[in-house]
């Protein structure tokens, strides 16, 4: 087997590092820094590229003004920003108490609290810059009016969004917002994953004229995490390059770790050490879960507030109807796509096998939980139930036998744990409705 270009190795994880970086919580303050600094290069020094004249319109300022100026900006803006870190802070730990540590990323994530940083950082850079110039003697004329009026629009626009974020802190401590922000984050990922245009196609037996012959080479990764990446493409490229079929045995989300195969491959010959690193260099390993290409993150995070709030520490059942309701909008929208609309468990040309979750994968996330730990609330069990009911008349006929079993469950849970005869009945009518709309619906 010839090689793998070793620089095509490194796609996977720049890939991954791209993609995370958009989210990442110092990307836009270093861009706005970077920003600032070359505004206060460019305004310090751009009376020495025009006409002498253009800029004589210009009041006169004078330096020690600026500078003073410049100074109490420097200075406000590094304490603020220092402020807002510390909040941030104990925002990150009240949101990791109240709904779950793994929402942590979708708070750092936030565009408002990420402006609002950037924006006090880059006001605090822009003067410091400037006072650097004025220090060099690069600043006289004009420059220094330009300076004084660009302090003043960054300062003005610092303390729009030093309002904005003081609102926007107060309403991010709701739970609501926490979960709302969960929701609409596995919202998205899900849409994409239901509506990616992948040609997908029915695995083939033996895609390269192999045989029972064939050698199966079990591919380990080299370390543990969770697999945050599959470069689907790049596999492609290796298994047609190299007349192989491969077969994944983890998806992204997954926990992998060096004594379980992440993938076969099967072939002609045996893979080398090179090939072997680059199959594995197409899959990106991290210490956490990722949100893209991993559907299930967003149910599983909605059902763990959900049974974090039901737990006797905390005993706030209101949020769970909350997150139940949440769960019940992802799955009316997984449950009307058809089972032959998902994603294809095969590449095109058969050759790759994908490990790929379902309906039924992402209705046992979202409500096994939920039913394990509020099967004991009233409340909480028929709003699953409800939830399923809603399911049965919404649901592609493919998946109701899926929604049945779970309605099955829930019954099952709840009438082993509820206390009250009239619960109990409640729950056993909800129940009988499923299956009797189930029926229905078949004909």
């Amino acid at each position: 087997m010839t090689g793998v270009n070793s620089g095509d190795s490194l796609l996977p994880v720049l890939k991954n590092e791209i993609r995370a970086v958009r989210t990442a919580l110092w990307f836009r303050p270093t861009a706005y820094c970077t920003l600032a600094i070359l505004l206060a290069v460019l305004v310090a020094t751009v009376d020495g590229f025009l006409p002498k004249d253009l800029l004589d319109w210009l009041p006169k300022v004078k330096q020690a003004t600026v500078e003073e100026l410049l100074k109490l900006l420097a200075g406000g803006m590094l304490t603020v920003a220092t402020v807002t870190l510390s909040v941030l802070m104990l925002v990150l730990s009240i949101a990791a108490g109240q709904a779950s540590p793994r929402a942590v990323p979708e708070v750092m994530a936030d565009p408002v609290t990420q402006n609002a940083l950037g924006t006090f950082l880059a006001t605090f850079v822009y003067a410091l810059t400037a006072l650097l110039l004025f220090g060099v003697g690069a600043v006289a004329g004009p420059g220094v009016t330009l300076i004084y009026f660009g302090a003043l629009l960054l300062a003005l626009n610092a303390v729009r969004y030093l309002v904005q974020w003081i609102h926007h802190v107060a309403d991010s401590l709701k739970v609501n917002r926490i979960v709302h922000r969960i929701h609409r984050q596995a919202a998205l990922v899900l849409d994409g994953y239901l509506e990616a245009e992948e040609e997908g196609g029915r695995r083939v037996a033996d895609p390269a004229g192999a045989g029972d012959q064939d050698e199966v080479t079990e591919v380990f990764p080299e370390a543990s995490g969770y697999v945050q990446l599959i470069d689907a493409s790049q596999l492609s490229e290796i298994v047609r390059g190299h007349d192989l079929r491969l077969e994944l045995c983890l998806q992204e989300g997954d926990f992998a770790h060096p004594r379980r195969p992440m993938m076969l491959i099967l072939g002609r010959k045996a893979a080398d050490e090179e090939d072997l690193a680059a199959l594995r260099a197409a899959v990106v390993l991290g210490f956490e879960r990722s949100h893209k290409g991993d559907p299930r993150l967003g149910f599983e995070l909605l059902a763990e507030v959900a049974c974090r709030a039901l737990s006797p520490g905390i005993n706030d059942p209101q949020t769970a109807l909350v997150c139940i309701n949440y769960l019940g909008s992802l799955l009316t929208r997984a449950a009307q796509t058809p089972a032959k609309d998902y994603p294809a468990g095969a590449s095109s040309d058969g050759r790759i096998g994908f490990v790929r979750p379902d309906f039924g994968a992402l209705l046992e996330r979202a409500v096994r939980p939920v039913i394990r730990e509020g099967a004991g609330s009233a409340e909480v069990i028929n709003a699953v139930m409800a939830v399923l009911a809603d399911l049965v008349h919404r649901a592609a006929a493919d998946h109701l036998d899926v929604i049945i079993k779970e309605a099955q469950r829930a019954e099952d849970f709840g009438l082993a744990v509820l206390q009250l005869d009239v619960d109990k009945k409640a729950l056993t009518d909800r129940a009988k409705q499923v299956r009797e709309s189930a029926a229905d619906r078949r004909g």
